[in-house]
């Protein structure tokens, strides 16, 4: 039997190309030390120096992590190999990268393109832009061409990479626990992301990280799948996989969704409803995360076959064996679910069979629908087998939560109260871990239990293991897993506690109100589906989920803290976001999110990102009912067209208005503000609204010399101001003497913003 196992095939597949990253800082003074090391390697291929391969072994010898002997020999091999586990890594690679690179200099490619950018829905491939060589977390400009001297850049980032990578703490056991799976490809994630896996025959657009990650992710499945033969050292089965006719279905992908997100964050009372929403948003994050991991934990799998995770949904690679048992995942998902939420939230998970080659675009697509349709006949697991859970007769005379429906105690409902108490700690906590746990409860009074009843709990501590809760700067990997993934961005008192809504209100120009702000990315399943070409590679799919994910699970975070500090993150991930505020800042928030997101993408016209904003009536108005608003807005923005463009734009006071739009309508908002600011009469709002409705209702019936008959009175009564009148006036008057069309709701802006009170 060969001594094979999950930890060992995780290894070697994160680290079996970290000699591309090594070789780029070309640290000239070890090549030599690398070359008396390999020679023997490097000569038989008739090379004259270390290639990347030698130069990964060099490195995982000279480190402090384990399985020294069995892993160097992997990463050495893995294009030629030479045992089980070099075979292994080696068709994982070939799988993950269906653009096989060709010969060239390893060192030559020092910057790799931004994905984001190089989306098209044409059949020709977009240039792109180039990216900074960076952390991840690192925001950073998007350059035209290559950066010429980089090689400080690399040879910097590798010594701080190296000094983190040695600095995980040695567990004893030699079997490695998952925290430090995760610890790894976290380290690994923050400094393999941007920088390229190689130089493919079209453009260096894939991450190492997401080669690496991939390829460890279904070497493992593909181990797991066939884990008693491999381990009886039958390479067969691996010759047989890695030819080009290979048809077997030995791969799976499995999507999980959750539904009802919306009526759960939403449906709270006002009493502390931030701390509220703020810990419903972490409960939805992580309950995910969690349920994601109990399943690849389950099947024996490692953190790289969670392949995405975020934005409601995740998706996992796993061995085929695996699709079997997803009814029973299903199941347990659902009676821990219906204990928690009733039929208000649920999370359908479904899955495919897929032989090596479909691990392409496509897959997603199809998993995507299998689980739309799982949604129509939810809880179907429970209703089959015990119908009584879902239609037992409920007692309506007790006092229960008028939220969850559960029994309250003393008019208070303890599982409600659980998500405003986490909503606190993560306010005045720095980090918090994710520890397993084996005390399953009996009953689900808390959202504790719910995360327990999946082997997980919240612990708040620091530690290399511990998740850091402030997304500002930099995260050391040293002294911190990662950051978390859920939003955290909150806006404070002077006392430090957490801004309520009336705070937020207060915080306004003008009216006091406060707002919600929505958005998210327009056309992303047909980005995914078209944008990177016909069957994108897993690796391809990867990076650009990866873009995305940081935009939102950063630095739109940042844009807040640093620009817009009396609005709170509720929720950011995935492609979209929930942001509360005072109203007056959030037209100023959504514009800097759009351009901030549009030089992330190298104004690349085929990513754009819509919002929508709805403002409370009165401070203590229901939350879900300014959300649902500011939802409306944004689909109906989504679905706004003008002048050969569509989507892209902003609802925002009844109207719609294309971001291309926004300057002009700013800058009329900006002069109409300046005259009323000198002392010219408010009434010029009502007379412009009253105008424009005119107008839209006699259906193009243009009467404009009332508004030159009306501005020439004010220009008399307001002669110090007489030019500036006139020129407004012929400002929003266009050629064919048609009011500007966004007069209306922008004479609300004025009006609001110049309200007091």
């Amino acid at each position: 039997m060969i001594n094979l196992s999950v930890e060992k095939v995780f290894l070697a597949g994160i680290f079996h190309d970290i000699g591309k990253f090594y070789i780029r800082a070309n640290f000239g003074d070890l090549k030599k030390n690398i070359y008396e090391e390999y020679k023997y390697f490097i000569e038989g291929d008739n090379k004259y120096g270390p290639r990347h391969q030698e130069w990964g072994a060099y490195f995982y010898k000279n480190s402090n992590l384990p399985f020294k002997d069995e892993i160097e020999g992997a990463i050495l091999n893995h294009h030629k190999p030479n045992s089980v586990l070099s075979k292994l890594i080696s068709v994982a690679d070939h799988i993950s990268a269906t653009e096989r690179e060709g010969e060239h200099p390893e060192d030559k490619v020092k910057n790799m393109k931004s994905m984001l950018s190089m989306v098209s829905f044409s059949n020709d491939q977009k240039k792109g832009k180039y990216k900074k060589v960076s952390k991840l977390s690192e925001k950073f400009d998007l350059l035209e061409k290559e950066d010429e001297n980089v090689e400080e850049t690399y040879k910097n980032l590798w010594r701080e990479f190296e000094k983190v990578i040695n600095s995980i703490p040695r567990n004893k056991n030699p079997k490695i626990s998952f925290p430090i799976f995760e610890k790894i490809y976290y380290i690994l994630k923050e400094y393999t992301s941007n920088i390229p896996s190689a130089f493919f025959y079209n453009e260096p657009d894939i991450s190492l990280f997401s080669h690496l990650s991939t390829t460890a992710g279904i070497a493992v499945a593909i181990f797991k799948q066939f884990e008693e033969e491999i381990k009886l050292g039958n390479i067969k089965i691996l010759e047989n996989i890695d030819s080009k006719n290979y048809d077997e279905k030995i791969l799976g992908i499995v999507k999980g969704d959750i539904s009802g997100i919306q009526d759960f964050l939403y449906n709270i009372s006002q009493e502390r409803a931030v701390k509220k929403l703020r810990g419903r948003s972490f409960y939805i994050t992580y309950l995910l995360e969690i349920v994601a991991k109990y399943i690849i934990e389950n099947e024996g799998l490692s953190i790289s076959n969670i392949l995405f995770n975020g934005g409601g949904h995740f998706y996992l690679i796993v061995p085929a064996k695996t699709i079997d048992k997803l009814e029973k995942y299903q199941k347990y998902i659902d009676e821990v679910m219906y204990k928690a939420h009733g039929i208000g939230l649920n999370i359908n998970i479904a899955g495919e069979k897929i032989a090596p080659k479909e691990l392409n675009s496509e897959i997603y697509k199809r998993v995507s629908q299998l689980v739309e349709r799982k949604k129509y006949t939810k809880l179907y697991s429970l209703i089959s087998y015990d119908f009584h859970k879902i239609f037992e007769s409920k007692n309506l005379s007790e006092d229960s939560c008028p939220y969850c429906r559960r029994k309250m105690k003393d008019d208070e409902c303890t599982f409600c109260e659980s998500f405003t108490v986490i909503g606190d700690r993560l306010s005045k906590r720095k980090a918090f871990k994710l520890n397993k746990t084996e005390k399953i409860p009996e009953k689900i009074n808390t959202y504790e239990d719910v995360f327990k009843m999946f082997g997980y709990e919240v612990e708040f501590e620091e530690g290399p293991f511990s998740f850091l809760i402030d997304k500002s700067g930099n995260v050391d990997l040293s002294r911190y897993m990662f950051y978390t993934k859920s939003a955290n961005y909150i806006s404070k008192k002077e006392n430090n506690e957490i801004s309520d809504l009336e705070t937020i209100a207060k915080n306004s120009n003008g009216m006091e109100k406060w707002g919600v702000l929505r958005g998210d990315v327009d056309n992303l399943g047909r980005i995914f589906k078209e944008g990177l070409g016909k069957e994108a590679s897993i690796s391809k799919t990867a990076t650009l989920s990866q873009e995305i994910e940081i935009f939102f699970g950063k630095f739109l975070e940042d844009i807040v803290s640093n620009e817009f500090s009396n609005c709170t993150v509720i929720y950011s991930g995935g492609d979209d976001f929930f942001i509360i505020g005072p109203w007056s800042d959030l037209p100023n928030l959504a514009e800097n999110i759009q351009k901030e997101f549009k030089r992330y993408s190298g104004d690349n016209e085929c990513i754009s990102i819509s919002m929508g904003i709805g403002i409370s009536p009165a401070k203590k108005y229901p939350v879900y009912r300014v959300a649902k608003l500011a939802g409306e807005y944004l689909e109906k923005a989504k679905e706004y067209e003008r002048k050969g463009i569509e989507k892209s734009a902003l609802g925002f006071l009844g109207d719609f208005i294309g971001w291309e739009e926004f300057e002009e309508y700013k800058y009329f908002k900006n002069k109409l503000t300046d005259l009323i600011n000198e002392k010219i009469t408010k009434r010029i709002l009502h007379v412009l609204r009253r105008y424009y409705q005119e107008y839209d209702e006699n259906e193009g019936t243009n009467k404009v010399w009332k508004l030159y008959y009306y501005f020439a009175q004010l220009s008399d009564r307001y002669s110090k101001s007489k030019d500036k009148i006139l020129k407004f006036l012929s400002e929003i008057l266009k050629d064919d003497n048609k009011l500007y069309n966004k007069i209306y709701s922008l004479t609300y802006w004025v009006e609001y913003e110049l309200k007091e009170g």
